[in-house]
């Protein structure tokens, strides 16, 4: 690595190019995004390293206090650790195929396919056997982080739930296999790992048959949005994941998701706390853009009126109309943009502008005070008038105090103005 690329990794959020490579692609993720591709995309990253994927997502959006850069890489230094171990445990440990075949066959399942893909089941068993509970590696816990999961085996018992055991066994199996034969059978709060056929319930390392009427059969890949949806560790301190970062959790999720229901009404909760969250900070500009992103005609009317009544707070009467736009009470804000600026513009004696704005608010008495503004500085070029022809002189002069002073409806002004026209 040279000099360059170590400063990247030394300031830089990354801990490795891998982390880098996973953090750009999530950067750039939209729910727009063409779902095929995306998944393309993710499987490519999955099949390369399904445990970074899982652990920079879990740092990423689930905001864990724990997970620094320098953890993260301690992290990583115990998952070769944990292959190393399996490793020196494949070796040793010998597979009786064909009591496997048997046991499956017990549960219903047409071993013939199996048969075609020996070795990949093989290696799945001595996942299974490595990772049982009974052989005191790895215990069961309830929305877990993975950073439990990824301890030095020599030192350490690896503790995990369902996402983040499944999450390990994908990654061992990856070591010498592809994920092709593979799949996810999901139901409500589970997911097990499925291989042709027969589901694998990697909590408890034993082959099973969940043939349930809400269970589904979803790809390898899906384990990433089900993780980033997950219930977060409870047992840890993390910090307050901003909306702005949950709400790309949560686009990811309804692109992969199978679950559409879920999915959506996760995705519509995170525009929902990310715009409120904006809002709160008077970031109203962003907010809009996510409102519109969003397509919640209820959230963009609210950012167009919070932003309006912020913008004309700040006398950015341009800014005040875009958002008001977006209004259901558009008019009625307009009307108030146009009358605070009239008044802006009246107070520095621009009355030209200011009676324009004032008519467009239905403000009459302030085109009526704008005239007599008009009025008064016509004046001010009489002020060393003395004698009749010096009013002659001024006759332009006179009759346009004349016209602002019937304007403004002020009779004092009228009658002066016609004590000079007489003149004329």
């Amino acid at each position: 690595m040279n000099k360059i690329k170590r400063l990247i990794y030394a300031f830089g959020p990354y801990a490795n190019p891998e982390e880098r490579r996973i953090g750009k692609f999530f950067a750039h993720l939209h729910e727009r995004d063409s779902r095929n591709r995306t998944q393309s995309k993710l499987s490519h990253l999955v099949t390369e390293n399904v445990a970074i994927v899982n652990l920079w997502t879990e740092y990423r959006y689930k905001g864990y206090r724990y997970l620094t850069k320098s953890m993260r890489r301690d992290l990583y230094k115990n998952l070769e650790q944990i292959k190393t171990d399996f490793a020196g445990f494949s070796e040793k440990n010998v597979i009786n195929i064909e009591s496997i075949y048997k046991q499956i066959a017990l549960l219903g399942v047409d071993t013939k396919p199996l048969q075609t893909k020996q070795d990949q089941l093989i290696r799945i068993v001595q996942i299974m056997q490595y990772l049982s509970p009974n052989n005191g590696r790895y215990i069961y816990r309830a929305s877990s982080s993975f950073g439990r999961l990824l301890q030095d085996p020599a030192k350490s018992l690896l503790e995990g739930d369902c996402n983040q055991i499944l999450t390990l066994y994908l990654y061992l199996f990856l070591l010498q296999f592809s994920l092709q034969d593979l799949s996810l059978t999901v139901y409500p709060g589970h997911v097990a790992l499925n291989f042709m056929g027969v589901d694998i319930e990697t909590t408890n390392g034993q082959f099973t048959l969940y043939d349930r009427a809400d269970a589904s059969r979803v790809p390898v890949q899906e384990i990433v949005s089900i993780n980033l949806l997950d219930t977060s560790d409870a047992y840890l301190n993390k910090h307050i994941v901003q909306p702005e970062v949950f709400l790309q959790a949560a686009r990811l999720a309804y692109i992969l998701g199978s679950d559409r229901e879920l999915v959506q009404k996760n995705l519509k909760y995170a525009y929902h706390n990310t715009i409120v969250h904006l809002m709160q900070r008077d970031q109203y500009s962003t907010a809009l853009k996510y409102a519109k992103i969003s397509k919640d005609q209820l959230l963009l009317q609210t950012v167009g009126h919070n932003g309006a009544v912020y913008a004309l707070s700040q006398n950015k009467y341009a800014q005040a109309r875009s958002f008001a736009s977006h209004s259901i009470k558009r008019n009625e804000l307009l009307s108030n943009i146009n009358f605070n600026e009239g008044v802006g513009l009246y107070n520095a004696k621009k009355y030209q502008p200011a009676i324009a704005l004032f008519e467009k608010s239905n403000s009459h008495d302030m085109v009526l005070r704008c005239y007599e503004g008009l009025y008064f500085e016509q004046q001010q070029l009489l002020k060393n008038v003395k004698t009749v022809d010096d009013i002659k002189k001024h006759a332009n002069t006179v009759r346009k105090m004349h016209r602002y002073a019937k304007k403004s409806d002020n009779s004092k002004l009228i009658k002066y103005t016609k004590s000079l026209i007489k003149y004329l």
